[in-house]
């Protein structure tokens, strides 16, 4: 098999990226892959299923034709709180009174803005305001109707176009967190054989548990991705992190809805308690905004970036900047290049200072990183057929790379959301030990490692009662 790699192959933190009009085609996503990309975002939150399913074609075909190994991960609408179409948007001046309403009144003298949810009304009780575009324009409530209109009382300047989101921080909405749409979305991800699924708007652990046993009950390998962007949420976190496959921090819509100057810890909190229990987290939401437009990122956002690789999350996030910017190659060369850079810079210090094994996969795993950063092996060679060890080994951040050998496309596509893991595609023999000498020769495809080198391999090998696993040292071939 003809595998592709991108160009910064000794990149540890993952980077998924948003496709959309300006990165859809089969040329920008192997571009995509090759400045760096691991895993394509599909927001089904904009678009229509015609064109979600042309772009999840695109990927596969790329997978296909180059070699590459490219994740799909469906990102749900979830329950969104949003404007109304309008022909030209609304201007709003400062302290000037608006009516939020979820019909049309024609007899209205003040500016009338259209939502999509008639407990507006309910539930804007609880809330401390009501942002626009996570927090662009905020208004303070003035008063409620029983034809379910809100009063408000606006404190910027500003227009407000077609479908701008509208947050209610410190309510709880009334709407489940899965919508009708959202389980149609998901059925059409599970016929095309997605690889995960980012549920937005999560705000408890049983949310997440029904949709793991929807996919369970329809035999699919999808894994869970809960998005962190509510306050309940955050305070939900452990059940939640133990409920999903993974964690996202979704810091746009966390923003509006918790102080800005306490997200920096909750990303910190989020991140390190994800990687305590072993799942991937993401942190994600305008880390390059400024290449929407620009060529080059702020300093600003190159530190965030970077930030992001000193608290070692598996994977960083690109949206709009890859999706609707006028720079998505740019944009996606330029994370990887602070990533690597950053991580160059780091230790492998003693995984044992920060986790424990967490069962006997995990033990194996650990005894795995302590004699690779012992011997100075270049890189943890892990073969599996479920992807666990490998996840196992990501777990402890040793700096060094894991290289998954794996006879499953599917495996490999989900792998590429861990830390430090790259995957290879090897057939699985009876005897163990050729499976082995087949994964060996593999590594010549990766242009990090070199015959002679020694490794440390995580495989099974044959007892007297069956096969046993083992962490041992190879040579390259």
């Amino acid at each position: 098999m003809n595998t592709h790699f991108p160009n910064v192959n000794m990149r540890l933190t993952k980077i998924i990226c948003t496709l959309g009009p300006a990165s859809n085609s089969t040329e920008n996503i192997f571009a995509l892959h090759k400045a760096g990309m691991d895993i394509a975002r599909i927001n089904f939150s904009h678009g229509d299923a015609s064109t979600h399913l042309a772009t999840i074609r695109a990927v596969k075909e790329v997978n296909k034709s180059k070699g590459c190994t490219i994740a799909l991960m469906l990102d749900t609408k979830g329950a969104e709180i949003r404007t109304g179409e309008v022909t030209t948007p609304i201007e709003i001046v400062k302290g000037q009174e608006v009516v939020f309403s979820p019909t049309p009144l024609p007899k209205e003298t003040r500016p009338v803005i259209l939502v999509n949810y008639d407990k507006l009304a309910v539930d804007v009780l609880k809330a401390e305001s009501i942002l626009l575009d996570n927090g662009v324009m905020s208004f303070e409530v003035v008063s409620t109707g029983k034809d379910g209109t809100v009063v408000a009382r606006s404190h910027d300047t500003g227009h407000i176009g077609s479908r701008r989101h509208i947050n209610l921080p410190g309510a709880d909405i009334s709407l489940p967190s899965m919508m009708k749409k959202d389980w149609s979305d998901l059925e059409l991800g599970i016929e095309e054989e997605m690889d995960y699924v980012a549920l937005s708007f999560i705000r408890t652990a049983d949310e997440m548990r029904e949709v793991s046993a929807f996919l369970k009950k329809n035999n699919s390998t999808m894994r869970t991705i809960a998005k962190i962007e509510t306050r309940q949420a955050v305070a939900n976190i452990d059940s939640i992190i133990d409920a999903s496959d993974g964690i996202m921090v979704a810091r746009g819509d966390l923003g509006a809805e918790m102080p800005f100057e306490k997200i920096p810890a909750i990303q910190d909190m989020i991140v390190e308690k994800s990687r305590q229990a072993g799942k991937p987290v993401i942190v994600a939401t305008q880390m390059l905004e400024s290449m929407i437009e620009n060529p080059m990122p702020t300093r600003a956002e190159v530190t965030d970036v970077a930030h992001a690789a000193v608290t070692r999350a598996d994977t960083t996030m690109l949206s709009a900047e890859s999706a609707v910017g006028k720079h998505p190659i740019e944009s996606v060369s330029a994370m990887a290049r602070i990533l690597e850079e950053t991580e160059s810079h780091q230790s492998s210090e003693s995984h044992h200072d920060i986790f424990c094994a967490l069962g006997e996969r995990s033990a194996l795993a650990d005894a795995a990183v302590s004699m690779a950063l012992s011997v100075k092996s270049p890189a943890i060679i892990v073969l599996t057929r479920t992807g666990k060890t490998a996840q196992a080994v990501s777990h402890f951040r040793s700096n060094l790379p894991i290289i998954a050998m794996t006879e499953s496309p599917a495996v490999e596509r989900a792998l590429q959301m861990f830390h430090g893991v790259r995957t290879l595609h090897v057939d699985f023999d009876m005897d163990p030990e050729t499976t082995i000498e087949r994964a060996l020769e593999a590594l010549k495809k990766l242009p990090f490692l070199k015959s002679g080198q020694k490794v440390v391999v995580i495989s099974d090998t044959k007892s007297r009662t069956g096969s046993v696993h083992t962490v041992h040292i190879r040579m390259i071939p």
